[in-house]
């Protein structure tokens, strides 16, 4: 028998920006996503007070992830972007994840 986790699970939660540093490695194609990138993270819920934090290249997002990004937000347009990121950049961000879907 499955115990029951005493608190509610909550829906992943996503953001998309530049890295601020070189250190995390994308999810999908295992390469170091470089300073000033542009990543999605994957902001997971892990129990109350702690998430964990998962990346990968706007350029990789898996089919799976814009879905349940779209799933969340309503559209792609609508989900968190980083400051800093120029009006043609956030375009062309959601143009390529947009695609993802309707290729795949």
């Amino acid at each position: 028998m499955k115990k029951a986790c005493g608190f509610k699970t909550q829906p992943s939660t996503y953001s998309i920006g530049l890295a601020p540093t070189s250190r995390a490695t994308c999810r999908a194609c295992k390469q170091g996503v470089g300073k000033g990138e542009i990543r999605v993270v994957t902001h997971a819920f892990v129990k109350p007070g702690r998430t964990h934090d998962f990346v990968c290249h706007a350029r990789c997002a898996t089919t799976a992830v814009v879905k349940s990004m779209v799933g969340v937000y309503g559209s792609v347009e609508r989900v968190p972007m980083a400051e800093g990121m120029n009006a043609e950049t956030r375009e062309g961000v959601c143009a390529l994840l947009e695609r993802a879907v309707v290729e795949k």
